[in-house]
């Protein structure tokens, strides 16, 4: 039996207070191909394998910590909406070179079959070049095609 959008919420409400878990519940539930989508729009949308987001997502995870000095404050809510699941965050912190962030992320998850099919991100200008910023300071290169190297 596979899980409704109600339970897969439930799961990541669970592990909402931890980056490596949170992206490792996500990437056992994204479908073989996940439709991308931004907001605004982003050369990067379109079909992409799941496995491939799971390793973008697994990198950004890992950016994270090599970002920030100190404690990073983490704020999240996860509301079902029908069959899919909307994450709103909230991210707050120092950067290594003593900026300080706030950062605001939208993400809308489409469940079908128990499994992630899309994932929509709408970031407004400001909070993408926010975490942009987040991603260098973190040593990831900003702006490339996503790769599955």
């Amino acid at each position: 039996m596979t899980k409704s959008a109600s339970e897969i919420a439930a799961d990541m409400r669970a592990v909402a207070h931890d980056r490596v878990a949170s992206q490792e519940l996500l990437a056992s539930l994204f479908a073989e191909q996940v439709e991308l989508r931004h907001v605004p729009a982003s050369p990067n949308d379109g079909p992409i394998a799941g496995a491939l987001l799971a390793t973008v997502a697994r990198r950004e995870v890992e950016a994270m910590p090599r970002a920030f000095d100190g404690e990073v404050g983490h704020d999240t809510d996860i509301a079902v909406e029908g069959e899919t699941i909307r994450v709103r965050g909230r991210v707050t912190g120092t950067l290594r070179d003593g900026s300080t962030v706030e950062l605001r992320t939208n993400t809308l998850h489409t469940i079908a079959g128990g499994q992630i099919v899309a994932l929509e991100s709408d970031m407004d200008p400001d909070s993408l070049a926010t975490w942009q910023r987040v991603l260098a300071a973190g040593g990831m290169q900003v702006g490339a095609p996503a790769t599955d190297t």
